[in-house]
């Protein structure tokens, strides 16, 4: 496995049709989330600038936490496998 975890989430609309509406941005559930991952051996600076999460798996830290709250790196890891067991085999 890679070295590091990157995490980053992209905005699209849930209804491409409404996107030509002024403010569609603003209507409740009009938005919803895109989750990329993606594994590396080295960290770019686009990547420090553009990722939500950044995990480091050969040290087991979280290198860089973009939410609100603070997520350790075993709950990170938790998430990980829980959503992506092809790529995160339960320990």
């Amino acid at each position: 496995m890679a070295r590091y975890v990157i995490l980053t989430y992209s905005i699209i609309p849930r209804d491409k049709k409404l996107t030509h509406v002024k403010g569609w941005k603003d209507v409740p559930n009009s938005t919803q989330y895109n989750e990329s991952i993606a594994f590396k051996n080295n960290i770019k600076t686009s990547d420090t600038q553009t990722a939500k999460l950044i995990l480091d798996t050969r040290d087991n830290t979280v290198v860089k936490n973009g939410f609100p709250e603070d997520v350790p790196y075993d709950k990170a890891m938790d998430y990980l496998r829980k959503h992506y067991p092809n790529y995160f085999p339960a320990a």
